[in-house]
């Protein structure tokens, strides 16, 4: 694909998306609805390709957040990319795309079922038709075959930030990708790498198009020994005739992946039988659905981590959004971050539960097991007491990874909270938040988020906590700050609060600079707004979504004429 569609295609897929499913959608991409500042976008990003070269890119540094995965002490790597880096990153993936796709197994063969490119008329990239559910779907198919007895489960160890650079550069190149494109992304990943040679920033799509080109070569060498699998992402199902037959296919999958500096995450790699894998399969999905609840101790709990877990963004989930499955960060998995409405179905097995009984096991348990902390909230809801959701807050000291989650179900149920209820909510995460200890980022946003929530906002507390924010409390904790700052202030009103953050501006960073200009627009009245955002427009240069906010584009009169 030529580099002028390729720009078309990231912008609309960046505008239909987001930029990442990780972190939630900024108000910067809603900018690119004004065609004519679209086609200023298109025009710069088109300039900086021009050469395809590094310096001429105009990149920034990619900075990192380590946000909950699917174990106690267990963390992502997560990439916190500027707008429009993103789309000069997405840019170059689209366009080898195309390549790297006919390089894969046909879709027809039914081998691998993630991000097969083929964009689609409402702006999407990949194939709805191929994805975790018609994954597992198949694994299913293929267990119940009479010729299968044998089943292996295993993933790739840390797969994106263990993907090595010049491996993945050799394979674009040997399915005659763009030679010139090829270069420009090894160089931009190795400066994103620190020159260390080994990740992809987790999260985009431009990665998730890389990675499954840095797998073609594994894929095609297990097809040329007869290996009956399949693949979603890092994923393997292997399907054997007998366990000597099972342990042979293994062995060639390690080696063939240590050639490209790759490794199986032992502690998830299974061998079972086809039964015993159908009906942890079966017992899984019940629980990824949210249908039924099972104890922690039984062997379905246990294959919780293994079936639920199934994508390169391990705590996802499918939601079905317009007729389509969309991959979204945050639900699902043993440690989900966001909470997931109940279904008719759940809430009529859940009515049965006792939430008293349920608190009170929690409260005994010296380490909270996240489906034991996750059913009681989803109780609290089916069973509408969702001021019992308050008790819940002391628990968190015994697994603090929940957090994000239980902020989410705070949040999305904050309508139905008692005003008591809300106050309480109000107080515990202010002393959170302000009690001077040390806090992990993903703690930080957690808290920040709630208390911009319009119904259990704290505008005082987090503008305290502006005004002693450290630098190194986080590299997304300012913008998140600003962000909730900016849901509850209103014209006029909170005059002050603008001009003192206003005067933070020289000292932020642009994802904080460009809400800071978004909080002088909203708040401030436009006589006294305008020309501190017209020096803005003047003095920065270097991000237009920044000079956009300060001075938007003037749509273009139509010079035609009626006759």
């Amino acid at each position: 694909m030529n580099i002028n569609k390729a720009v078309d295609l990231s912008i609309l897929n960046i505008k239909k998306e987001g930029l990442t499913d990780i972190f939630n959608r900024p108000f910067e991409i809603d900018l690119l609805n004004n065609p004519d500042f679209k086609l200023k976008i298109k025009n710069e990003i088109l300039n900086c390709l021009n050469d395809l070269k590094l310096s001429s890119l105009q990149i920034n540094n990619l900075s990192h957040i380590l946000l909950p995965k699917h174990s106690v002490f267990s963390f992502r790597k997560c990439a916190l990319m500027q707008p429009m880096d993103t789309l000069k990153y997405s840019t170059l993936a689209i366009a080898l795309a195309d390549v790297i796709e006919k390089a894969r197994i046909p879709v027809a063969k039914k081998r691998i079922f993630s991000y097969r490119f083929k964009p689609s008329p409402d702006d999407y990239l990949f194939n709805d038709l191929y994805s975790i559910t018609t994954f597992r779907e198949e694994a299913s198919k293929r267990a119940k075959s009479k010729e299968v007895k044998y089943i292996i489960s295993c993933d790739i160890a840390n797969f994106y930030d263990r993907l090595n650079l010049h491996r993945l550069e050799n394979s674009l190149l040997s399915i005659n990708c763009d030679e010139k494109i090829v270069k420009l992304i090894n160089e931009l990943l190795l400066f994103w790498s620190g020159r260390d040679s080994y990740g992809l920033p987790v999260g985009s799509n431009a990665s998730r198009i890389l990675a499954e080109a840095s797998l073609i070569g594994i894929d095609n060498y297990l097809m040329s020994m007869n290996i009956d699998f399949i693949r979603f992402v890092d994923d393997y199902r292997i399907f054997a005739k007998d366990a000597k037959t099972a342990h042979y296919w293994m062995t060639i999958l390690i080696e063939r992946l240590q050639k490209e500096g790759l490794f199986i995450n032992t502690s998830k790699t299974k061998i079972e039988e086809c039964l015993e894998y159908c009906i942890e399969t079966k017992e899984a999905n019940e629980i990824k659905n949210n249908v039924v609840f099972i104890d922690t101790n039984t062997q379905a709990a246990n294959s919780l981590s293994d079936n639920v877990i199934d994508t390169n963004i391990k705590n996802t989930d499918e939601i079905t959004n317009t007729n389509r499955n969309v991959i979204r960060a945050g639900y699902g998995g043993t440690v989900p971050t966001k909470f997931r409405a109940l279904s008719n179905r759940e809430i009529e097995n859940l009515n049965n539960e006792d939430i008293e009984s349920l608190v009170n096991s929690l409260k005994g348990a010296t380490l909270i097991q996240p489906v034991d902390f996750i059913k009681t909230i989803r109780v609290c809801v089916a069973k509408k007491q969702f001021d019992s959701l308050i008790d819940l807050y002391p628990l968190l000291d015994n697994f603090l990874q929940l957090t994000p989650y239980y902020v989410d179900a705070l949040i999305k149920n904050s309508n139905n909270l008692s005003n008591e209820s809300k106050q309480g909510v109000i107080g515990n995460f202010t002393n959170s938040l302000l009690d001077n200890k040390y806090k992990p980022e993903y703690l930080l946003l957690a808290y920040i988020t709630i208390l911009g929530h319009a119904e259990l906002s704290n505008k005082e507390a987090l503008m305290e906590y502006f005004r002693n924010q450290k630098r190194n409390d986080g590299v997304y904790v300012g913008r998140v700050l600003l962000d909730s700052i900016n849901n509850i202030v209103t014209k006029g009103v909170d005059r002050e609060i603008a001009l003192e953050i206003r005067d933070f501006y020289n000292r932020a960073d642009y994802w904080e600079k460009r809400q800071i200009a978004q909080i002088v627009k909203k708040v401030l009245y436009e006589e006294e707004a305008r020309p501190w955002l017209k020096n803005i427009s003047i003095i920065e240069t270097n991000d237009l979504f920044l000079k956009e906010i300060a001075q938007p584009t003037k749509k273009k009169k139509n010079s035609c004429k009626k006759v």
